[in-house]
């Protein structure tokens, strides 16, 4: 059943204060709540209505748009969602928000609570987010169903890749079976499982995006791999790891990441509850509309998707120097500098006779017999007639 505080938290992102709004709440023996907001607007003198429409059970969050003839239904799965935000990255109207990822990572909160929350008053239905997803946690429908169609619209490169060559489809067998209900859309944990298990091991993860998996070394203190465990536990592909060996702690520190499995996802980066993380993506293969057309949503949608690399494009800009401490440090260096005493040639020569008369005097048997018995009288008397006396 979904936690209670995360359903109010989620209505509680809701704008209703901008639009002409008819709310309808429904509670069926604590199943299913539904929302619904009618949007009106006008039109050539015409009244037109949209209608937005949220249904929450146990399992999923099903979002319902209609305006004339057109249904839009997008559905999302709370199970299937590995915490990655790509969709929130890439959304056009800021529709997503993070929820608590640490909390269901640590299993502080079970997995019945959603990973990310959806505000369906600003959903746009574009269905960025089901083109998006690497784990198929979204879904598009639409009616008519010849309305709409998905295959033009730009998307991304498949989370795997087959050679055909060795692939035989054995109907018989449960992973090629799988194989073929799953690799339509992308199913990273299904995926995975099938890599491990191919019995001709011709099925690998090829993610679209590259990157890197950056641990920050410095913080790792903060660290705690026995009791938290978080981008352990989230990761669908298994790439993070707690180092056993001396070897490897040595190596790698408290946590590891096997970037050969990792897929830059970023939902370990969402998971850590100290951001000892960071997935920096450097590409993304988008991949063209299978159905050619002069669409105006085309750039809109790569421009969107593109947004998985704004961290990047922001970080790679020339950052302007601002040597204020330094110059301050190289001030204070030189002011100390300066009060250093210098010695002159004749005092450095007169420093080093005196030092000769030292150490020869003090290479007599005699002194070295007074040292022993502490006559410092009768040193004394002498060390004054051995310096005054003249060469």
């Amino acid at each position: 059943m979904l936690s209670k505080t995360i359903i109010e938290n989620f209505f509680c992102t809701l704008n209703l204060h901008d639009l002409s709004t008819l709310i309808e709440i429904k509670k069926s023996g604590g199943k299913k709540i539904t929302q619904i907001v009618s949007d009106d607007e006008f039109a050539d003198g015409e009244k037109e209505s949209i209608e937005k429409n949220i249904e929450i059970t146990p399992d999923q969050l099903i979002l319902k748009w209609k305006f004339q003839n057109v249904d839009k239904k997008l559905t999302y799965d709370i199970k299937r969602c590995i915490g990655c935000s790509l969709c929130k990255i890439i959304c056009p109207v800021d529709a997503i928000e993070l929820g608590p990822i640490p909390e269901i990572a640590q299993g502080i909160l079970d997995e019945n609570n959603p990973k990310i929350l959806i505000d369906h008053e600003k959903c746009c239905y574009c269905m960025l987010c089901a083109i998006i997803c690497p784990n198929d946690a979204f879904h598009e429908n639409f009616f008519p169903e010849d309305q709409i169609n998905i295959d033009e619209f730009p998307s991304i490169g498949k989370f795997f890749k087959i050679d055909m060559e060795k692939c035989v489809e054995d109907p018989k067998n449960e992973i090629c079976k799988l194989c073929l209900t799953v690799r339509d859309r992308n199913n990273i944990k299904d995926f995975f499982k099938i890599q491990n298990e191919c019995p001709t091991h011709c099925f690998s993860i090829d993610s679209p995006l590259k990157g890197e998996v950056i641990i920050k070394k410095n913080m790792l203190h903060k660290c705690d791999p026995q009791g938290c465990k978080a981008c352990v536990n989230i990761c669908p592909t298994e790439s993070f790891f707690i180092p056993e060996s001396a070897v490897d702690v040595k190596k790698y520190g408290k946590i590891a990441c096997n970037e050969d499995e990792c897929f830059y996802c970023g939902a370990c980066e969402n998971s850590c509850p100290d951001d000892l993380i960071i997935v920096d993506r450097k590409e993304v293969d988008i991949i063209d509309p299978k159905k050619r057309g002069n669409y105006p949503w085309i750039q809109g949608w790569i421009n969107s998707i593109k947004e998985i690399l704004r961290k990047r494009l922001i970080q790679g800009k020339q950052q302007i120097e601002i040597p204020i401490i330094a110059e301050e440090v190289k001030k204070v260096k030189e002011k100390i500098e300066e009060k250093v005493p210098q010695l002159s040639d004749a005092d450095r020569k007169k420093l080093s006779e005196l030092n000769e008369k030292i150490q020869a005097f003090l290479s007599s048997p005699k002194i070295r017999y007074w040292i022993k018995d502490k006559k410092t009288e009768k040193i004394t008397k002498e060390l004054n007639k051995f310096l005054n006396q003249k060469k």
